[in-house]
């Protein structure tokens, strides 16, 4: 009788462990699975090439170069970005870039001369140690008093700005490679502007455009390749068409001025 109680006290141990296994298992299917935090912040850098043009001809210069070829200089944007993933697909971005544009207006002649009719759009550099600059359209005839001394060259014209991107990106594909579509504006700042006559082994500072606006737009339309090479890092490319407007504040003699960027860089998500 001792060992068949033994037996069954035994038993009933095992049993009731059993039970309380079962009902832990339980108690934790039951429990809400906690997701793992999603780093919704990225910080990116990025360079780009950057090509200048235009969808028309003019000059804002002058309108006597309206038909003049214009032969545009690749140079170089870079800058910092600041992403936030406002939803699982689409993402609010930011940031700072700085970008040049320069251009040549070729086809042209100049001397110096204390006679002449000054450019529409120019702000003349003051130099007592020199006559000023002339500059005219080499398809016209040469005043016949300068025509020994004059030269042919191109006007080039440089402007920097500071540019202040607001886009959003909506992920078409989101896995470790992902492609984005990017649309949205851009706020550029003008710092800096020059206009120089170069020609072979020569080059002259006319002075600066006076009909660029300090503060102009663009707007934006691109596409987003992005490859994720660790958990928090990924590469970016960005081909991105930016339209320029009220670039210009008068005499822009028909100039519609855009710039393409491929953008390429890192990104760190936190």
């Amino acid at each position: 009788m001792i060992l068949f109680a033994v037996a069954s006290l035994n038993t009933t141990k095992e049993e009731l462990n059993t039970l309380g296994e079962l009902l832990k298992e339980k108690e934790k299917d039951q429990k809400p699975k906690v997701e793992p935090k999603e780093n919704k912040w990225q910080i990116t850098s990025n360079v780009a090439p950057v090509y200048l043009g235009s969808s028309s001809n003019g000059s804002p210069i002058d309108s006597q170069f309206a038909n003049n070829n214009k032969e545009y200089q690749n140079t170089m944007s870079y800058g910092l970005g600041v992403n936030y993933d406002v939803s699982k697909k689409l993402t609010l971005r930011t940031g700072i870039n700085k970008v040049n544009f320069e251009y040549l207006t070729n086809d042209i002649e100049f001397y110096a001369s204390l006679q002449g009719r000054p450019m529409a759009s120019l702000s003349s550099v003051t130099n007592s140690n020199a006559a000023p600059i002339v500059v005219q359209n080499a398809n016209f005839a040469s005043t016949e008093a300068f025509v020994g001394s004059t030269k042919q060259g191109s006007i080039e014209q440089s402007m920097e700005y500071y540019e202040i991107p607001l886009e959003l990106s909506y992920k078409v594909l989101n896995k470790k490679f992902g492609i984005d579509v990017i649309g949205g504006f851009s706020t550029l700042l003008l710092n800096n502007n020059n206009l120089m006559v170069v020609s072979d082994g020569f080059s002259a500072e006319l002075g600066k455009a006076n009909n660029l606006n300090s503060v102009h737009f663009s707007t934006n339309v691109g596409l987003g390749f992005r490859y994720r090479f660790w958990k928090s890092f990924q590469a970016n490319f960005e081909p991105t068409f930016k339209y320029q407007l009220n670039t210009f504040s008068r005499n822009d003699g028909g100039f519609r001025p855009y710039f393409i960027g491929l953008y390429s860089g890192v990104s760190y998500r936190f």
